[in-house]
């Protein structure tokens, strides 16, 4: 469809601006008619690769923010095309402006809402389209919209508790590296340099010590661009390669500590979205079928996808999620106890609840973990160094005497 920007005076004497897609010029001055708007000026291009690009993404919680004010504005007894257009001028991110505009003309068209969030499933998460047109069918948007909302906040929290838990390690690891980096670098050469000039006999401590020291003045450069490379060669790999993703993860399931991190917020993604969609009244193996098209873990793919295949093949969620290998005995009862008394939904929201805070615990002992394993690794490192500065010292003051 072309690209249409437009000029048009409204009833109250304002001039608006704006521009939209639109098959056509009837289909401009239809939506013009029902804005109750009169076209000043218009123009008309096609629709460049760069125009779908944007540099401000929506964030998870803006999202939710507008599925839960759609919400509050459709349980208020607003029309949904009048509540979608105010939103549309309250928000400021032109990501979410162009994508409110698409959902408007889809619902001006005649068209049910979650058609125009298929044309827009870049912003909007599959599950999120699941539960609008779920909440269309049996008449309950304004429930289903909240229940999408809550179900965004929560897996924003997990995100970044997980993220938290992950960096800090990592930030604590950069910063001691740079400043034994700036120790070998700048301060010990010119104390060795000093204590060869006086000719003193260096123990094997110092000489290795300089030896470190001289190879990384020398080709620091080089292990800089090497690192890099790898780096982004990694990246690369992770990113374009499904299986590299999925060993990755497996790796790091044997990490002591990371393991924890990494399994605990797995567990979290899974149980989360299988409670709110099997609450929502969708079958389980189309809620298998949403989750591995949502869920970004690869051994989460894989896990879902072997136990939709135990499902199809008449076992139960319980057998399914034991043949799994990722399920603690705890999950497992459970998840026994939820379909023999019909409260599975309940048990996976207990279960998710579990996990989330499994996270929360990690991310606040982490820190407490890994600082006297730090400091002991630092302190070592350093008493090295000291130990290979003293010998040439010591050396020195036996040669005064």
């Amino acid at each position: 469809m072309p690209l249409y920007r437009f000029k048009a005076l409204a009833s109250d004497g304002r001039v608006v601006k704006d521009q939209m897609e639109f098959p056509d010029l009837r289909a401009l001055y239809q939506y013009l008619q029902q804005e109750g708007l009169v076209l000043l000026k218009y123009s008309t291009r096609p629709v460049f690769p760069w125009d779908r690009l944007t540099f401000k993404r929506v964030s998870r919680p803006e999202l939710a923010e507008f599925c839960h004010n759609l919400a509050l504005l459709v349980r208020g007894g607003v029309p949904l095309l009048q509540a979608l257009k105010d939103l549309r001028e309250a928000t400021s991110n032109p990501s979410l402006k162009k994508a409110l505009g698409v959902l408007l003309q889809e619902i001006q068209a005649g068209n049910p809402l979650s058609r125009g969030m298929e044309r827009e499933k870049g912003l909007f998460p599959g599950i999120v389209r699941s539960l609008v047109a779920l909440g269309e069918e049996t008449g309950r948007l304004d429930q289903t919209l909240e229940e999408a909302s809550q179900h965004l906040y929560r897996i924003h929290t997990i995100i970044t508790q997980t993220k938290r838990a992950m960096l800090y390690p990592a930030f604590v690891l950069f910063a001691m590296t740079g400043v034994l980096l700036f120790w070998l670098l700048f301060v010990l050469p010119k104390i060795l340099e000093l204590f060869s000039q006086m000719q003193v006999t260096l123990p094997a401590p110092t000489r290795f010590l300089l030896i470190t020291t001289s190879f990384l003045r020398a080709y620091i450069l080089h292990l800089i661009g090497g690192t890099a490379a790898i780096l982004i060669v990694l990246w690369l790999l992770y990113r374009k390669f499904p299986q590299f993703r999925l060993q990755v993860e497996k790796i790091l399931l044997r990490v002591p500590i990371l393991s924890q991190v990494k399994r605990s917020s797995l567990l979290a993604f899974f149980f989360e979205y299988l409670a709110l969609l099997l609450g929502a009244g969708i079958d389980i193996l189309r809620s298998f079928d949403i989750m591995v098209l949502n869920i970004q873990s690869e051994l989460g793919k894989k896990v879902i996808k072997s136990m939709r295949e135990g499902v199809l093949r008449g076992e139960s969620f319980k057998e399914v999620a034991s043949s799994a290998g990722l399920f603690s005995p705890l999950d497992l009862r459970m998840i026994a106890v939820g379909e023999e008394t019909g409260r599975l939904v309940e048990q996976l929201q207990h279960l998710a609840r579990h996990y989330y805070e499994i996270i929360q615990g990690l991310v606040e002992t982490l820190s407490k973990i890994l600082e006297p394993v730090l400091i002991v690794i630092t302190g070592l490192i350093f008493l090295l160094i000291v130990i290979a500065l003293i010998g040439p010292i010591y050396e020195l003051l036996t040669q005064i005497r």
